[in-house]
């Protein structure tokens, strides 16, 4: 593996900070398995959407987009607030009514906002801007929420095979990679990365798959290696599109609140779409 300095340095950091997140992530565990029954995580969640809107807002206003931040943070804050007032996250129901219907109330006020004179011009596209944002940080931060509440285990799974994955992906990388999967959108992946990330992901689900998930799901060792597959690729995708709204803001990072790893929006991309996927084959197996 031959490293120039910056990413020798590189590498070293996410060595410090890699490990630190992994005792913070278990520090909140065992307060959640000690006392708080979930909601501790619950609110950690929530806190980790808002500020990563707060990260995308700042990113689509750098690159001339026109959002409704207001509007986009209220409508958050209500969604993940509303997590904690739900009956029952073991039977789907009333739980899937606050996502929908605070949606619904969003792009009805955006709606309307669009239809003032002023805001004619820019109106649709503040409506597409602040929806995006809403689906692709709060919705999947919610059903994490929600993974929290029903089983905490299962939340701890995807994390750490989410997770698991990326750290794979960066190691197969930078020691293997050669090929580049999509450079137009992420010139730093390549396809040995991307392998090695989707090995790691099938390893870890296999073996965390009976410490974290038998108290209510018991799985046969293809069901493990489907789901490390199915977080691993969805881990990837939710990667690949933060990204994308990188790129096209012209940013490389969405903030530098964390040394090489970048803001909150680039620590919780991986689990944009991982957690709604492996969240509904939980519902589904249990």
């Amino acid at each position: 593996m031959n490293l120039d300095a910056a990413a020798r340095r590189a590498l070293r950091i996410r060595f410090v900070i890699g490990p630190l997140l992994l005792l913070l992530i278990a520090g909140i565990f065992w307060i959640d398995v000690s006392w708080t029954r979930g909601r501790f995580s619950a609110l950690v969640l929530a806190l980790l959407s808002l500020a990563g809107l707060l990260e995308y807002v700042s990113m689509m206003r750098g690159a001339g987009f026109p959002i409704g931040r207001g509007f986009l943070l209220s409508s958050a804050l209500c969604l993940h607030v509303s997590a904690f007032f739900s009956s029952s996250w073991n039977s789907l129901d009333t739980e899937l009514y606050a996502p929908v219907l605070i949606t619904v109330v969003l792009v009805f006020v955006l709606a309307i906002r669009a239809l003032a004179r002023s805001r004619m011009d820019k109106g649709l596209e503040e409506m597409g801007s602040t929806l995006l944002g809403f689906l692709l940080v709060s919705w999947p931060l919610f059903f994490a929420q929600g993974l929290a509440l029903r089983q905490l285990g299962a939340l701890l799974f995807v994390v750490l095979v989410s997770k698991g994955g990326d750290i794979g992906a960066y190691l197969a990388g930078v020691s293997l990679g050669s090929r580049k999967l999509i450079p137009h959108v992420s010139p730093g992946k390549s396809i040995e990365g991307a392998l090695g990330g989707l090995l790691a992901s099938c390893l870890l689900a296999l073996l965390l798959a009976p410490p974290l998930l038998e108290p209510v799901l018991r799985l046969e060792t293809w069901q493990a290696l489907a789901i490390g597959l199915l977080i691993n690729l969805t881990t990837q995708i939710g990667d690949l599109v933060e990204s994308l709204v990188k790129r096209r803001c012209g940013v490389k990072d969405s903030s530098t609140i964390l040394p090489v790893h970048g803001g909150i929006l680039d620590l919780v991309d991986s689990l944009l779409f991982s957690v709604p996927a492996f969240f509904f084959v939980l519902v589904r197996l249990t």
